[in-house]
């Protein structure tokens, strides 16, 4: 092989690592645009869990104080209302019973 030809040989290998090393530069700066795109989605994935996490304390708080609060009313009103249910029948018993007397 004469010397022009092995030139020409290592001009062809060093346009081949050109058009290689161009390549990697335009991946690797593909690469950087998504790795940026991905760490804003990370951050906004991260804030959502943060608001979902304040939400369910909110809520737990919530269920604590309010919640129990509404329990403990209805538990009232239920025994509440058990005792003038008792009371109705009572009354009606007595009403009967009259009712009865007069009858005879």
């Amino acid at each position: 092989m004469s010397l022009i030809e092995q030139l020409e040989t290592i001009r062809t290998a060093i346009d081949q690592i050109m058009t290689s090393c161009s390549r990697i530069t335009i991946d690797i700066s593909e690469t950087s645009r998504v790795v940026r795109i991905a760490e804003v989605d990370v951050t906004s994935a991260e804030q959502a869990v943060e608001r979902a996490e304040a939400a369910l304390r909110e809520a737990e708080r919530l269920l604590k104080t309010e919640g129990q609060a509404a329990l403990q009313e209805a538990i009232d009103k239920q025994s509440e209302l058990g005792q003038q249910s008792e009371r109705m029948t009572q009354i009606a018993r007595e009403a009967r019973h009259l009712a009865d007397r007069c009858v005879l």
